[in-house]
């Protein structure tokens, strides 16, 4: 299937730019420091037939530079 029929069937399901832009942020914070699963950063893995899940499961809070700097002081 090409990136513009899966962006398409998704837009069908969820007519709203608000949905899209958290998926690509959500898998993004996610997945762009880990080498392992940033290659999955692309078209055909965020708006496949996990779309939805990743709607649903919201954002991981990341660790701020301040709160690894505190650690490294412990």
């Amino acid at each position: 299937m090409k990136t513009r029929d899966l962006i398409k069937a998704r837009w069908r399901a969820h007519p709203n730019q608000d949905h899209f832009e958290k998926v690509i942020d959500t898998k993004t914070d996610q997945w762009l420091n880990d080498p392992t699963m940033n290659k999955f950063l692309r078209p055909e893995t965020l708006f496949g037939p996990k779309f939805e899940s990743y709607l649903n499961e919201g954002s991981t809070p990341t660790e701020t530079d301040f709160e690894k700097y505190l650690k490294e002081l412990e």
